[in-house]
């Protein structure tokens, strides 16, 4: 059984989340990262389990949290977006409250969009 198959058995509501953080993000965001955002945003004391799981599925570039600029969305996209943070004040991967040392800890590359929050 694969690993995402055994997940949705164990933990649907984890995977339930974790789809519905993929939606509201973006498709720029991988189902493996987001895996490991909603479980260290639901349960810190999987931080372990988390890293182990990013250092299996090898991430690409610099670990940590990064922003893109927007200039290649199309304008559908930019729109989107722009009425997101207008409605919610923050960005889907802002609003789970995961902390940046976090994400370099665990080995997670996250390319977020929107301003940075403050103090980044």
């Amino acid at each position: 059984m694969n690993p995402r198959a055994r997940r949705w058995l164990l933990a649907p509501l984890r995977q339930w989340h974790t789809l519905r953080l993929i939606r509201r993000h973006g498709t720029s965001l991988d189902y493996a990262t987001a895996w490991a955002l909603v479980t260290l945003s639901r349960s810190p004391d999987e931080f372990a389990f988390v890293r182990q799981a990013a250092h299996e599925a090898d991430p690409l570039g610099d670990v940590g949290l990064h922003h893109d600029d927007g200039d290649g969305l199309t304008a559908r996209e930019r729109t989107r977006r722009q009425r997101w943070l207008k409605r919610h004040g923050s960005t889907p991967i802002q609003q789970l409250n995961v902390d940046e040392l976090q994400m370099v800890n665990a080995g997670l590359r996250v390319v977020d969009w929107g301003p940075a929050p403050d103090g980044a």
